[in-house]
């Protein structure tokens, strides 16, 4: 399978002079100017007309197998599917279990990433849950290991009424299992924090940091963004050489702490580095309770809010696409060790973005295989139907206290 995409204003993420990229098989063959196919080949072209071409979005935290089970069984979320990633212009995904890690399982998740696989995307996952205890083996070492889809631990809560309430401990053991098991498996080893609105924050990451001899790169905290305190906490760990990652499509949260805003504030302190990243916690529950605690409404992550964001920091706020674009492709394929994604280089995947002039997704490809053109899926999950996926739309709503939110501005 050969495709030339000719004329693209590539940003690899940084911009490139070249405009034309070839591809071959699942791979990038060449990039340069004035390309052509070989005679001998019938492949595809196309021509981009000088509208963007970017690495394909990278999503570390999406409830592929669903997630949700705060209010009951009938709360329960369904699975991610691969339309729905698509349409938003991922094309590599890191799997997680969230609460309920008893009707979800390690091993549902992992079968679910392999049929995402099959479909045509990459995926990983995260070996633990909200209470640590979901591991395919009897320790995370052996996970990490022996299982090539395992790149770390998560979705471990702390600060949170959710979670297991973890001793400092037993935080330490748990990562230092991710370190050895990442060293001796060849993975990133990450440490992926849910934190929750707990007033201990991100204490006992900092206790961990402080009194052993765990790095703090071995963390990644997620839902950094969810308080004011917790996001100048935030910030501090990321001055002292942590990783943030900020949760897209929060549109309930103070104004200020939407994640096109707080990419606007960390550019303005030029902390918009390549330790922040952005997630979309994608087909996960998005619990409402009040102040003792009590569930009052219930709604459903959208992956489509991750593109959503990042674009809207561009456009209201002017931050280069080359500075805000890493938070979805070179940072965590950097941070989570993900061979040959996040880039456009020379041998590295054929997974691709192309935006129109006004940056809306129209075209992508996963692996060298079309998936997106002209905004319309063309490649659907075994049980997807064109009605389903045509209903599948950035507009997707979330329903909350028995109502319907956009999920959009």
């Amino acid at each position: 399978m050969w495709s030339l995409i000719k004329n693209a204003n590539i940003f690899a993420p940084e911009p490139l002079e070249t405009h034309d990229l070839l591809v071959v098989g699942n791979q990038i063959a060449a990039i340069g100017n004035d390309l052509s196919l070989p005679s001998y080949i019938n492949g595809q072209v196309y021509d981009l007309k000088g509208n963007y071409l970017v690495p394909g979005f990278i999503d570390a935290h999406v409830h592929i197998c669903g997630g949700g089970g705060e209010a009951g069984p009938s709360s329960r979320t369904p699975e991610v599917q691969l339309s729905q990633l698509t349409q938003a212009g991922i094309t590599t995904v890191v799997g997680c279990l969230g609460t309920d890690s008893l009707s979800r399982s390690m091993e549902g998740l992992l079968v679910k990433a392999n049929a995402l696989e099959e479909e045509g995307l990459t995926c990983y996952v995260y070996s633990g849950g909200y209470q640590a205890d979901r591991m395919v083996f009897d320790n995370l070492r052996k996970d990490l290991v022996l299982i090539d889809k395992v790149i770390g631990a998560g979705e471990i809560a702390i600060s949170d009424h959710r979670s297991a309430q973890p001793q400092i401990s037993e935080l330490e053991r748990l990562a230092a299992g991710a370190r050895v098991g990442g060293m001796l498996g060849h993975k990133a080893g990450i440490v992926h924090i849910h934190l929750g609105e707990g007033k201990r924050g991100l204490s006992p990451i900092w206790r961990i940091v402080e009194d052993t001899e765990i790095p703090i790169t071995q963390f990644m905290p997620t839902h950094i963004n969810r308080k004011e305190k917790l996001l100048k906490e935030g910030v501090e760990f990321l001055k002292a050489g942590g990783t943030i990652d900020l949760t897209a499509g929060c549109d309930d949260f103070e104004p200020h702490l939407h994640v096109p805003f707080v990419l606007n504030t960390l550019y303005e302190q030029g902390l918009l580095n390549d330790r922040v990243t952005v997630t979309s916690d994608g087909n996960g529950s998005l619990p409402q309770y009040n102040e003792a605690g009590a569930l009052v409404g219930m709604g459903i992550g959208s992956v489509h809010v991750l593109w959503r964001d990042v674009r809207e920091a561009i456009n209201e706020y002017k931050i280069p696409l080359e500075i805000v674009l890493p938070t979805i492709t070179s940072n965590p394929a950097r941070i989570l060790k993900l061979k040959g994604k996040g880039m456009i280089r020379q041998g590295y995947d054929g997974d691709l973005v192309a935006l129109t002039d006004d940056l809306r997704i129209d075209k992508v490809w996963a692996r060298g295989k079309i998936m997106i053109r002209d905004r319309t899926p063309v490649v659907f999950g075994m049980f997807e139907t064109s009605l389903a996926s045509h209903l599948q739309t950035v507009e997707t709503p979330r329903l909350v206290k028995g109502r319907i939110l956009s999920n959009t501005h």
